[in-house]
């Protein structure tokens, strides 16, 4: 009876499998658990079937809660980087902390004294034309730049004319205003004085050649060193100032006027 059996069986298993397969009887008993292994279109136990997890719609699946896998931990943002600083440019300082600007200083700034030092009063003489007509000789203080030269600090601001304030007081100079003074210089108690040709010429006549050498000899002889002046032009002795006038052949005092 067995070997009829198997033999029915074998014969009919193409039959037999049918009927099996179609009322589930295999899906129940046919594998361990009740579950196919993976290979034969089944999902393993303990996963969920893939048709279930959700998908980003490109086809990629989104991880799902509880499986395992690799963990990524994406970097904290730090804030957006430092940017480079140009090199040679340094990063201009707060307008807190930034030092006031310092003005330029033209000129050296000097003590009290040293101002008193720098100038010195000088005694000149001028000319004072009185209502006669008559020419006088008058004397005049003023203020001047001090050197290790008074005379000829005094002798240069004579030639500058003089002043506003003494020309409100009616002083005039006659000496000719192209006239300067080349050079000076004291030997024994004489002064040669060194004139340009400019001093030959006064459009005044003898009277304005006697004014402007008395300006020039009284204001040299102020200082207690000098006696007397002698009057050379372009460094070379004359006999007479502006042709046949005022003799200057030799050196010249306050008596010889």
């Amino acid at each position: 009876m067995m070997l009829v059996t198997l033999l029915l069986f074998v014969v009919n298993w193409d039959a037999i499998k049918e009927t099996l397969e179609s009322t589930g009887f295999i899906d129940a008993v046919g594998k361990p658990g009740g579950v196919q292994a993976p290979g034969d279109g089944q999902v393993p136990a303990g996963e969920p079937p893939r048709g279930d997890e959700p998908s980003h719609g490109d086809g990629s699946l989104e991880p799902t809660a509880g499986r395992e896998g690799p963990i990524v931990v994406a970097p904290e943002p730090a804030g957006e980087p430092d940017q480079p600083k140009p090199a040679g440019r340094p990063e201009a300082a707060p307008e807190s902390v930034r030092p006031s600007p310092v003005e330029p200083v033209d000129k050296p700034i000097t003590s009290p004294m040293e101002q008193i030092k720098a100038t010195r009063v000088a005694v000149l003489y001028f000319i004072r034309v009185d209502d006669d007509g008559t020419l006088s000789r008058q004397e005049a203080k003023r203020t001047v730049g001090a050197s290790d030269s008074p005379m000829t600090d005094a002798l240069e601001a004579l030639m500058a004319g003089p002043s506003a304030d003494e020309l409100g007081r009616g002083l005039i100079s006659l000496i000719p205003s192209e006239a300067r003074l080349l050079s000076a210089q004291v030997r024994g108690s004489t002064a040669y004085l060194n004139f340009n040709e400019a001093f030959m010429y006064n459009r005044y006549g003898i009277e304005g050649y006697a004014g402007q050498l008395k300006q020039i000899v009284y204001t040299a002889t102020n200082f207690s060193t000098v006696k007397d002046v002698q009057i050379l032009i372009d460094g070379q002795t004359r006999d007479y100032l502006g042709g046949d006038g005022v003799y200057i052949g030799k050196p010249l005092s306050r008596a010889s006027f």
